[in-house]
């Protein structure tokens, strides 16, 4: 049996939780046979290129993430991509740093007490919280801890842990650790050093989506459609006859959007308008959502389409529908629900120009560099279109807030000009009078007199 580390004893000693502490006073032995782990690995034997698979599960949420044609995806949300590869990759060298500190001999009594059931554990999960209950505890805390499980080929298991509390971190603990039960390879419960990130996204981004680990949602891949240089906009409603459809177009990328059905009495909001110019270049969504399921929570009364068009050359239709309220009861108190959320598609189509408009005086070096140019911006348009089609795959879910810029009614985009003032009401004819046409009183400036010169002594 080797030594055990002076320092690494010490510090994870003074950490261990009471339970572990007196399960070890009772145990004459100390430490187990397993006690020659100190100081090594946890997890050996696989590295993050062998994983296929990941399964990530606490309490009532759980997410599996797949590998497919070299890029990782969700399953449960339709294939959708995950931020980044480099995530699994991290999550993997933070299983394989972790290093054995101290071995505790718990048993099956001693996992809800410490927060290491499985999620699977459900009757024992149950039995722990009425157990608390029946003490007077009102809300039992959750006894399961996260569950991370990696798979190879043929769903063969690399290693299957679950991730209690951390400890340590502290000024007189430098010594970052926590406890674990492993299932598949040195099965039995451990103090480790080293830690695991529990939030998806990337080190460092600010535009990611971020969440807990085991929830699908958010390890779904920020990055989505960027709908710039509008030219045009169109939006109608297929089931609603009462709404009054609207469009408005633009000359330039920098002008100003106008609708082509103004009569004399109406004017643009500006307000509105100004809106539509950045309007979904940095669309988001919430979730993607199973087809099937979100038929049926549409409310296809309140159904729209948006047609956008752009000077790129790229059209995208979104057909856009709220999803329905919950019903409150009527004994029910508290305050409404929020703004519905929208259950959105997108189709995208591109027609580029294929060929540039040479300008009357360019020289021969100018139309070479010209037509590279043109080329270069061409196969961007084109390599855009093939990585945004792949968006027409899937079903969204939109907030409410990031769409509703765009679901206006006519009214509230094309206003009606303000009334003249009435004759003789005008400011600069009414200036100087007090109601009922008194003159009004204006008080002379005063007069400040020079100050006279000092003589010179």
């Amino acid at each position: 049996m080797k030594p055990i580390p002076l320092i690494v004893f010490l510090v994870l000693l003074a950490a261990s939780s009471v339970t572990a502490l007196v399960t070890l006073f009772k145990n004459s032995a100390r430490f187990s046979s397993k006690n020659e782990l100190v100081g090594k690995k946890l997890v050996t034997g696989f590295s993050s290129s062998d994983v296929l698979k990941v399964r990530l599960a606490k309490a009532e949420n759980e997410v599996v993430l797949t590998r497919k044609d070299d890029k990782w995806v969700v399953p449960s949300r339709t294939d959708f991509p995950i931020d980044s590869a480099k995530e699994i990759e991290r999550l993997v060298a933070s299983l394989l740093a972790l290093q054995v500190g101290l071995e505790i001999p718990a048993d099956a009594k001693h996992f809800a007490l410490m927060g290491l059931l499985s999620p699977d554990e459900k009757e024992q999960i149950e039995k722990h919280k009425e157990s608390e209950k029946a003490k007077g505890e009102e809300d039992p805390a959750d006894p399961s801890g996260l569950l991370v499980t990696f798979f190879g080929a043929g769903d063969s298991v690399h290693s299957s842990i679950i991730f209690g509390e951390d400890f340590g971190g502290d000024p007189g603990q430098p010594l970052r650790g926590i406890v674990v039960r492993d299932l598949a390879g040195n099965k039995g419960v451990w103090k480790v050093v080293g830690t695991i990130n529990r939030r998806t996204g990337e080190l460092g981004g600010t535009d990611v989506r971020r969440g807990p680990l085991a929830e699908a949602k958010s390890w779904l891949a920020y990055k989505f459609l960027e709908v710039e240089k509008i030219k045009s906009i169109a939006l109608s409603a297929p089931n609603d006859k009462e709404f009054k459809g609207w469009a408005v177009t633009r000359e330039t990328e920098e002008g100003d959007f106008a609708a082509g059905d103004v009569a004399e009495d109406e004017e643009m909001d500006t307000g509105s308008a100004s809106a539509f110019k950045t309007l979904f270049a940095k669309l988001r969504f919430e979730d993607i959502l199973d087809p099937a399921e979100a038929e049926k929570k549409k409310d296809p009364a309140g159904a729209r389409q948006a047609v956008f068009t752009t000077f790129e050359g790229f059209t995208y239709t979104f057909d856009l529908v709220p999803i329905k309220a919950e019903e409150k009861s009527e004994d029910e108190d508290g305050p409404p629900p929020p703004p519905s959320n929208y259950v959105g598609t997108v189709k995208i189509e591109g027609k580029f120009a294929e060929t540039r408009v040479k300008g009357e005086n360019e020289t021969e070096e100018q139309a070479k560099a010209q037509d590279q140019a043109f080329a270069l911006t061409l196969e961007n348009l084109k390599a855009k279109l093939v990585r945004e089609k792949a968006y027409e795959a899937h079903t969204y879910e939109f907030a409410q807030y990031t769409v509703n810029s765009l679901l206006k009614s006519r009214s509230e985009i094309v206003k009606k000009k303000a009334p003249p003032p009435p004759e003789g009401k005008d400011d600069k004819k009414g200036a100087g009078k007090l109601p009922g046409n008194r003159p009004s009183a204006v008080t002379p400036p005063v007069r400040i007199p020079p100050v006279p010169p000092k003589k010179n002594k």
